[in-house]
């Protein structure tokens, strides 16, 4: 029989050691992933991680490998436009689960050869999308800067969660003249005696409170919001779809 004896410690592998550290990052942040740390999860010692791994930064590579083959692909979605709308959507949504991803990705330290199913579903997407457009020839626009421009916009939304220096009220789609005091100072880490559209003392600091709490509202669900906004109109705008 094949079955682990009772006591016998599970046998090391690197996929249990990325599995580790990927729970590590998704629970902890990013900053808290070390090789001691994995090791502890794991119940062993790290000389024993380094039988499968150098050090972290080989760690971090593998991470990186790890998500970009999970990127999802373009489906099977009969319309070219809402093909592609679907599979950046749906990124969105796979890297919002993993926001450190999307920080590895972005310093572009670590090159992820595994991200190379997502972009060719990507562009024979984006291919189809360029000959559905109207008068567009054969080869439609540039399609790796068209990839490109769609990568930036995904990441630029998925890493930028809170809301920093977007205080405005009219930045919330928010009547600045209303003088609610709601929305003008969404910003975490707002003094709480700041002049909140009037609110003083404790007023001020309940709106503080408040603020906190609705500017992690905001940066969950807003920002996927205005990626869905985005989206299609900057297809529109390379691709002049209707």
């Amino acid at each position: 029989m094949n079955a682990r004896p009772p006591g016998r410690p599970r046998i090391l592998s690197r996929e249990r050691i990325v599995a580790a550290a990927r729970r590590i990052a998704d629970d902890e942040g990013l900053d808290a992933l070390t090789v001691r740390r994995v090791a502890q999860l794991l119940g062993t010692g790290q000389a024993s991680l380094y039988r499968h791994i150098r050090d972290r930064d080989e760690l971090l590579r593998l991470l990186a490998e790890d998500v970009a083959v999970r990127l999802p692909a373009a489906g099977d979605r009969p319309d070219p436009r809402e093909r592609v709308v679907g599979q950046w959507l749906d990124a969105y949504d796979y890297l919002s689960r993993h926001r450190w991803a999307a920080r590895i990705i972005a310093e572009g330290e670590y090159v992820a050869h595994g991200a190379s199913a997502f972009a060719d579903s990507a562009f024979d997407a984006l291919g189809a999308l360029a000959g559905a457009a109207p008068g567009a020839p054969a080869t439609g626009p540039d399609l790796p800067r068209a990839y490109r421009v769609l990568w930036h916009l995904l990441l630029g939304h998925v890493l930028n969660v809170h809301p920093v220096g977007h205080t405005h009220a009219a930045v919330h789609g928010e009547d600045a003249g209303r003088g609610t005091g709601t929305g003008a100072r969404a910003d975490v880490g707002a003094h709480p005696d700041a002049d909140a559209g009037g609110a003083t003392g404790g007023d001020a600091g309940a709106h503080g409170a408040n603020a906190a709490r609705d500017a992690g509202t905001h940066g969950a669900h807003a920002t996927r919001d205005d990626f869905a906004w985005a989206l299609p109109r900057v297809l529109d705008g390379m691709f002049r779809t209707p």
